[in-house]
Protein backbone atom coordinates (compact mmCIF):
# COMPACT_ATOMS: atom_id res chain seq x y z
CA UNK A 1 0.00 0.00 0.00
CA UNK A 2 0.88 3.62 -0.98
CA UNK A 3 2.26 4.98 2.59
CA UNK A 4 1.58 8.85 3.06
CA UNK A 5 4.42 10.02 4.89
CA UNK A 6 4.81 11.97 7.92
CA UNK A 7 0.75 12.54 7.26
CA UNK A 8 -0.52 8.48 7.42
CA UNK A 9 -2.21 9.05 10.87
CA UNK A 10 -5.84 8.25 10.85
CA UNK A 11 -6.47 11.59 12.82
CA UNK A 12 -5.63 14.12 10.06
CA UNK A 13 -8.44 15.87 10.97
CA UNK A 14 -7.59 16.83 14.66
CA UNK A 15 -4.44 17.97 14.15
CA UNK A 16 -5.16 21.02 12.17
CA UNK A 17 -7.52 24.01 12.93
CA UNK A 18 -10.85 24.86 11.69
CA UNK A 19 -13.73 27.30 10.82
CA UNK A 20 -16.90 26.01 11.30
CA UNK A 21 -19.89 27.63 8.98
CA UNK A 22 -22.19 28.40 12.08
CA UNK A 23 -19.52 30.59 13.54
CA UNK A 24 -17.67 31.70 9.88
CA UNK A 25 -18.94 35.34 10.88
CA UNK A 26 -17.51 35.49 14.58
CA UNK A 27 -13.91 34.27 13.54
CA UNK A 28 -14.51 30.94 15.96
CA UNK A 29 -11.75 28.41 15.95
CA UNK A 30 -12.57 24.57 16.42
CA UNK A 31 -9.89 22.04 16.76
CA UNK A 32 -10.82 18.96 16.79
CA UNK A 33 -9.56 16.48 19.41
CA UNK A 34 -8.90 12.27 18.82
CA UNK A 35 -11.79 10.23 18.76
CA UNK A 36 -13.85 13.51 17.22
CA UNK A 37 -15.21 13.14 14.06
CA UNK A 38 -15.76 16.29 11.97
CA UNK A 39 -19.55 15.32 10.89
CA UNK A 40 -21.27 14.61 13.85
CA UNK A 41 -23.93 15.09 17.02
CA UNK A 42 -21.48 16.01 20.17
CA UNK A 43 -18.36 17.75 18.15
CA UNK A 44 -17.70 20.95 19.23
CA UNK A 45 -19.58 23.70 16.49
CA UNK A 46 -21.79 20.30 15.17
CA UNK A 47 -24.70 22.09 13.75
CA UNK A 48 -28.26 22.16 16.21
CA UNK A 49 -30.79 23.30 13.98
CA UNK A 50 -33.69 21.47 14.06
CA UNK A 51 -35.57 19.73 10.78
CA UNK A 52 -39.08 21.93 11.56
CA UNK A 53 -36.66 24.97 11.69
CA UNK A 54 -35.10 23.99 8.36
CA UNK A 55 -38.05 23.30 6.95
CA UNK A 56 -39.46 26.63 8.23
CA UNK A 57 -36.38 28.46 6.67
CA UNK A 58 -37.09 26.32 2.95
CA UNK A 59 -40.84 27.96 2.95
CA UNK A 60 -39.82 31.33 3.57
CA UNK A 61 -36.20 32.02 2.67
CA UNK A 62 -34.76 31.40 -1.28
CA UNK A 63 -31.73 29.70 -2.02
CA UNK A 64 -30.40 32.94 -3.82
CA UNK A 65 -30.52 35.00 -0.23
CA UNK A 66 -29.38 31.81 1.12
CA UNK A 67 -26.54 30.59 -0.59
CA UNK A 68 -25.25 33.45 -2.34
CA UNK A 69 -25.16 35.02 1.79
CA UNK A 70 -23.21 31.53 2.61
CA UNK A 71 -20.87 32.14 -0.29
CA UNK A 72 -20.30 35.76 -0.01
CA UNK A 73 -18.23 34.16 3.37
CA UNK A 74 -14.82 34.43 3.81
CA UNK A 75 -13.85 30.18 4.13
CA UNK A 76 -10.68 30.15 6.47
CA UNK A 77 -8.47 27.67 4.28
CA UNK A 78 -5.38 26.59 6.75
CA UNK A 79 -3.86 24.63 3.84
CA UNK A 80 -1.00 24.14 2.00
CA UNK A 81 -0.94 23.17 -1.44
CA UNK A 82 2.63 22.28 -2.90
CA UNK A 83 1.70 19.26 -4.75
CA UNK A 84 -0.84 20.74 -6.95
CA UNK A 85 1.20 23.43 -8.37
CA UNK A 86 4.14 20.62 -8.87
CA UNK A 87 1.75 19.04 -11.45
CA UNK A 88 0.03 20.97 -13.80
CA UNK A 89 -0.11 18.29 -16.04
CA UNK A 90 -2.50 16.43 -13.73
CA UNK A 91 -5.27 19.04 -13.02
CA UNK A 92 -7.97 19.41 -14.97
CA UNK A 93 -8.91 23.10 -13.22
CA UNK A 94 -6.14 25.31 -12.16
CA UNK A 95 -8.13 27.17 -9.90
CA UNK A 96 -9.26 23.62 -7.75
CA UNK A 97 -6.52 23.66 -5.44
CA UNK A 98 -6.18 19.95 -3.50
CA UNK A 99 -4.83 20.25 -0.09
CA UNK A 100 -1.66 18.39 0.79
CA UNK A 101 -3.42 17.02 4.59
CA UNK A 102 -6.55 15.03 3.05
CA UNK A 103 -4.80 14.34 -0.58
CA UNK A 104 -4.88 10.60 -1.25
CA UNK A 105 -1.06 9.48 -2.31
CA UNK A 106 -0.75 7.04 -5.45
CA UNK A 107 1.96 5.85 -6.96
CA UNK A 108 2.56 7.41 -10.74
CA UNK A 109 4.41 5.64 -13.40
CA UNK A 110 6.69 8.76 -12.92
CA UNK A 111 7.98 8.03 -9.18
CA UNK A 112 6.09 11.09 -7.84
CA UNK A 113 2.81 10.02 -5.46
CA UNK A 114 0.26 13.13 -6.72
CA UNK A 115 -3.55 11.93 -7.57
CA UNK A 116 -6.17 15.34 -7.94
CA UNK A 117 -7.88 13.33 -4.39
CA UNK A 118 -8.99 14.01 -1.36
CA UNK A 119 -10.04 11.69 1.17
CA UNK A 120 -13.45 13.24 2.81
CA UNK A 121 -14.79 12.07 6.20
CA UNK A 122 -18.35 10.08 6.18
CA UNK A 123 -20.53 10.64 9.01
CA UNK A 124 -18.25 9.24 12.78
CA UNK A 125 -16.94 8.00 10.12
CA UNK A 126 -13.10 8.80 9.12
CA UNK A 127 -12.06 8.66 5.40
CA UNK A 128 -14.73 6.83 4.05
CA UNK A 129 -15.04 8.76 0.60
CA UNK A 130 -12.35 9.20 -1.67
CA UNK A 131 -13.08 12.17 -4.05
CA UNK A 132 -11.89 12.71 -7.66
CA UNK A 133 -12.08 13.86 -11.43
CA UNK A 134 -12.44 11.57 -13.72
CA UNK A 135 -9.14 10.57 -15.16
CA UNK A 136 -6.90 11.86 -17.74
CA UNK A 137 -5.16 9.64 -19.74
CA UNK A 138 -2.01 10.27 -17.81
CA UNK A 139 -3.18 9.44 -14.66
CA UNK A 140 -5.98 6.27 -15.48
CA UNK A 141 -3.28 3.88 -13.97
CA UNK A 142 -2.84 5.81 -11.16
CA UNK A 143 -6.53 6.38 -10.31
CA UNK A 144 -7.24 2.28 -10.23
CA UNK A 145 -4.05 2.01 -8.47
CA UNK A 146 -5.37 4.41 -6.02
CA UNK A 147 -8.62 1.95 -5.83
CA UNK A 148 -6.81 -1.19 -5.63
CA UNK A 149 -4.01 -0.01 -2.83
CA UNK A 150 -6.34 1.77 -0.93
CA UNK A 151 -9.07 -1.32 -0.77
CA UNK A 152 -11.74 0.97 -2.35
CA UNK A 153 -14.92 -1.62 -2.89
CA UNK A 154 -17.60 0.86 -4.33
CA UNK A 155 -16.26 2.89 -7.21
CA UNK A 156 -19.27 5.82 -8.26
CA UNK A 157 -19.35 7.58 -11.02
CA UNK A 158 -21.83 10.49 -11.97
CA UNK A 159 -20.49 11.40 -15.37
CA UNK A 160 -19.36 10.20 -18.91
CA UNK A 161 -16.70 6.72 -18.62
CA UNK A 162 -13.90 8.44 -21.20
CA UNK A 163 -10.95 11.09 -20.90
CA UNK A 164 -9.89 14.14 -22.61
CA UNK A 165 -8.93 11.77 -25.52
CA UNK A 166 -12.32 10.22 -26.10
CA UNK A 167 -11.27 6.94 -24.34
CA UNK A 168 -12.76 4.66 -22.05
CA UNK A 169 -10.92 4.89 -18.37
CA UNK A 170 -13.06 1.51 -17.43
CA UNK A 171 -13.37 -2.29 -19.36
CA UNK A 172 -16.18 -1.81 -21.75
CA UNK A 173 -16.62 -5.58 -22.69
CA UNK A 174 -16.65 -8.49 -20.76
CA UNK A 175 -13.51 -10.69 -21.93
CA UNK A 176 -11.79 -7.20 -22.72
CA UNK A 177 -9.60 -5.74 -19.97
CA UNK A 178 -8.51 -2.56 -20.01
CA UNK A 179 -4.32 -2.51 -19.49
CA UNK A 180 -2.41 -0.13 -19.00
CA UNK A 181 1.34 0.17 -17.20
CA UNK A 182 0.82 -2.47 -14.52
CA UNK A 183 -2.86 -2.58 -13.92
CA UNK A 184 -5.76 -4.45 -15.78
CA UNK A 185 -8.88 -4.18 -15.28
CA UNK A 186 -11.38 -6.93 -16.27
CA UNK A 187 -15.34 -6.75 -16.43
CA UNK A 188 -17.05 -9.68 -14.83
CA UNK A 189 -20.45 -8.63 -15.40
CA UNK A 190 -23.35 -6.23 -15.32
CA UNK A 191 -26.77 -5.36 -14.71
CA UNK A 192 -29.22 -2.72 -14.96
CA UNK A 193 -30.18 -2.04 -11.21
CA UNK A 194 -32.56 1.07 -11.60
CA UNK A 195 -34.08 3.24 -14.62
CA UNK A 196 -30.02 5.12 -14.54
CA UNK A 197 -28.09 3.12 -12.70
CA UNK A 198 -25.88 -0.01 -13.65
CA UNK A 199 -23.54 -2.10 -11.70
CA UNK A 200 -20.89 -4.00 -12.53
CA UNK A 201 -18.53 -6.09 -11.74
CA UNK A 202 -14.81 -5.52 -11.65
CA UNK A 203 -11.62 -7.33 -11.10
CA UNK A 204 -8.54 -5.67 -10.49
CA UNK A 205 -4.66 -6.96 -10.51
CA UNK A 206 -1.25 -5.31 -10.49
CA UNK A 207 1.85 -6.74 -12.08
CA UNK A 208 3.35 -8.76 -9.21
CA UNK A 209 1.06 -9.10 -7.04
CA UNK A 210 -0.71 -12.32 -7.03
CA UNK A 211 -4.17 -11.77 -5.84
CA UNK A 212 -7.00 -9.57 -7.82
CA UNK A 213 -9.79 -7.29 -5.92
CA UNK A 214 -13.35 -7.57 -6.75
CA UNK A 215 -14.64 -3.70 -7.12
CA UNK A 216 -18.61 -2.97 -8.25
CA UNK A 217 -18.65 0.01 -10.17
CA UNK A 218 -21.82 2.06 -10.01
CA UNK A 219 -22.19 3.85 -12.79
CA UNK A 220 -25.30 7.19 -12.48
CA UNK A 221 -26.44 8.20 -15.72
CA UNK A 222 -29.33 9.95 -14.91
CA UNK A 223 -27.39 13.54 -13.49
CA UNK A 224 -27.41 15.29 -17.01
CA UNK A 225 -24.84 17.59 -18.49
CA UNK A 226 -26.85 20.54 -16.78
CA UNK A 227 -28.45 21.14 -14.07
CA UNK A 228 -29.44 18.22 -11.50
CA UNK A 229 -31.66 15.60 -11.59
CA UNK A 230 -35.29 16.11 -11.08
CA UNK A 231 -36.19 13.33 -8.97
CA UNK A 232 -33.73 13.60 -5.34
CA UNK A 233 -35.63 9.64 -4.88
CA UNK A 234 -33.13 8.51 -7.66
CA UNK A 235 -29.97 10.08 -6.12
CA UNK A 236 -31.21 8.71 -2.16
CA UNK A 237 -31.42 5.21 -3.74
CA UNK A 238 -27.94 5.66 -5.13
CA UNK A 239 -26.95 6.55 -1.62
CA UNK A 240 -28.65 3.19 -0.28
CA UNK A 241 -27.29 0.98 -3.29
CA UNK A 242 -23.59 2.19 -2.39
CA UNK A 243 -23.86 1.56 1.42
CA UNK A 244 -25.59 -2.02 1.23
CA UNK A 245 -23.08 -3.20 -1.44
CA UNK A 246 -20.58 -1.71 0.74
CA UNK A 247 -21.18 -3.06 3.77
CA UNK A 248 -21.49 -6.65 1.99
CA UNK A 249 -18.12 -6.12 0.12
CA UNK A 250 -16.64 -5.42 3.56
CA UNK A 251 -18.22 -8.65 5.22
CA UNK A 252 -16.90 -10.65 2.46
CA UNK A 253 -13.54 -9.39 2.82
CA UNK A 254 -13.16 -9.70 6.18
CA UNK A 255 -14.20 -13.33 6.48
CA UNK A 256 -11.73 -13.86 3.59
CA UNK A 257 -8.99 -11.74 5.27
CA UNK A 258 -8.40 -10.06 2.17
CA UNK A 259 -8.01 -6.98 4.49
CA UNK A 260 -8.50 -6.78 8.64
CA UNK A 261 -11.29 -4.68 10.52
CA UNK A 262 -8.81 -2.11 11.65
CA UNK A 263 -8.28 -1.10 7.57
CA UNK A 264 -10.54 1.63 5.60
CA UNK A 265 -12.71 0.16 2.87
CA UNK A 266 -13.46 3.99 0.94
CA UNK A 267 -15.86 4.38 -1.64
CA UNK A 268 -14.56 5.91 -4.60
CA UNK A 269 -16.55 8.99 -5.90
CA UNK A 270 -15.98 10.41 -9.69
CA UNK A 271 -17.35 13.51 -11.50
CA UNK A 272 -16.51 15.39 -14.59
CA UNK A 273 -14.72 18.34 -11.95
CA UNK A 274 -13.88 16.24 -8.70
CA UNK A 275 -15.54 19.00 -6.50
CA UNK A 276 -19.30 19.64 -7.62
CA UNK A 277 -21.51 16.44 -8.26
CA UNK A 278 -19.14 13.74 -5.99
CA UNK A 279 -19.14 16.48 -3.38
CA UNK A 280 -22.91 16.70 -3.43
CA UNK A 281 -23.54 13.21 -3.06
CA UNK A 282 -21.34 13.04 -0.18
CA UNK A 283 -23.07 16.22 1.90
CA UNK A 284 -26.33 14.07 1.08
CA UNK A 285 -25.06 10.82 2.94
CA UNK A 286 -23.57 13.23 5.67
CA UNK A 287 -26.84 14.89 6.23
CA UNK A 288 -29.33 11.64 5.38
CA UNK A 289 -27.38 9.46 8.02
CA UNK A 290 -26.87 12.58 10.89
CA UNK A 291 -30.81 13.00 10.19
CA UNK A 292 -31.63 9.95 11.13
CA UNK A 293 -28.93 9.37 14.00
CA UNK A 294 -30.49 12.55 15.67
CA UNK A 295 -33.48 11.62 15.09
CA UNK A 296 -33.13 8.32 16.99
CA UNK A 297 -31.70 10.23 20.18
CA UNK A 298 -34.76 12.89 19.93
CA UNK A 299 -34.26 16.05 17.82
CA UNK A 300 -33.18 15.19 14.02
CA UNK A 301 -30.86 17.73 13.03
CA UNK A 302 -29.88 19.29 9.96
CA UNK A 303 -28.18 22.16 8.03
CA UNK A 304 -26.93 22.22 4.95
CA UNK A 305 -24.49 25.20 4.58
CA UNK A 306 -22.79 23.98 7.74
CA UNK A 307 -22.10 20.68 6.12
CA UNK A 308 -20.95 22.18 3.08
CA UNK A 309 -18.49 24.43 4.75
CA UNK A 310 -16.92 21.80 6.73
CA UNK A 311 -16.62 19.83 3.52
CA UNK A 312 -14.78 22.18 2.10
CA UNK A 313 -12.29 22.29 4.98
CA UNK A 314 -11.45 18.99 3.10
CA UNK A 315 -11.91 19.53 -0.88
CA UNK A 316 -11.72 23.36 -1.02
CA UNK A 317 -14.11 23.96 -3.72
CA UNK A 318 -17.04 21.05 -2.74
CA UNK A 319 -20.47 21.85 -3.60
CA UNK A 320 -19.78 25.92 -4.62
CA UNK A 321 -23.40 26.27 -7.10
CA UNK A 322 -26.45 27.36 -6.01
CA UNK A 323 -27.85 24.90 -7.96
CA UNK A 324 -26.14 22.01 -5.59
CA UNK A 325 -27.65 23.46 -2.56
CA UNK A 326 -31.20 23.49 -4.04
CA UNK A 327 -30.18 19.97 -4.72
CA UNK A 328 -29.59 18.74 -1.31
CA UNK A 329 -32.16 20.82 0.56
CA UNK A 330 -35.07 19.32 -2.13
CA UNK A 331 -33.19 15.52 -1.15
CA UNK A 332 -33.18 15.83 2.94
CA UNK A 333 -36.78 16.95 2.75
CA UNK A 334 -38.15 14.07 0.42
CA UNK A 335 -35.74 11.91 2.87
CA UNK A 336 -37.42 13.37 6.15
CA UNK A 337 -40.57 12.65 4.66
CA UNK A 338 -39.51 9.15 3.49
CA UNK A 339 -38.51 8.31 6.87
CA UNK A 340 -41.35 9.69 8.79
CA UNK A 341 -39.87 12.42 10.39
CA UNK A 342 -42.15 15.23 9.41
CA UNK A 343 -45.45 15.64 11.14
CA UNK A 344 -48.10 14.75 8.76
CA UNK A 345 -50.28 17.51 9.81
CA UNK A 346 -46.79 20.13 8.76
CA UNK A 347 -46.80 18.48 5.20
CA UNK A 348 -49.35 21.33 3.97
CA UNK A 349 -47.21 23.96 5.21
CA UNK A 350 -44.37 23.25 3.29
CA UNK A 351 -43.82 26.14 0.62
CA UNK A 352 -41.10 25.74 -1.97
CA UNK A 353 -41.88 28.95 -3.94
CA UNK A 354 -38.47 30.29 -3.03
CA UNK A 355 -36.43 27.04 -4.60
CA UNK A 356 -37.03 27.10 -8.38
CA UNK A 357 -35.86 23.71 -10.07
CA UNK A 358 -34.96 23.77 -13.91
CA UNK A 359 -34.90 21.18 -16.53
CA UNK A 360 -32.56 18.54 -16.68
CA UNK A 361 -31.94 18.91 -20.28
CA UNK A 362 -30.01 15.50 -21.06
CA UNK A 363 -28.72 12.46 -19.82
CA UNK A 364 -25.61 10.33 -20.51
Amino acid sequence: MVGDGSLSSESVIGLHTYNSAADLTSGHVMTLEKNEYLFDLNTKNACTRPLDIFIKLLSTSSVGKEFSHFSSLPLSRLRTVDAFFDHPELNKFGEIQVYEQTRVRAVHRQGHNYLNSSWIDGYRETRKFIVAPSPMSESVAQFWRCVFDRNSLIVVTLCELLDEKGKPFVPVKIGEPLVIDDMTIELDNIRKVRPATYSSVLKISEKGVESHKTVILLTYSGWGKLGYPQKPSDILDLLADMNHMRTILRKQGLEKKIFDDSQRTPMTLVCFDGFSRSCTLVALDILCQRLTASHEIGTPFVDILDTIARLRMLRGAACMKAEQFVFLSMSVLEYAIRHHLVNVEDLGKISLNGFIIRNNPESY
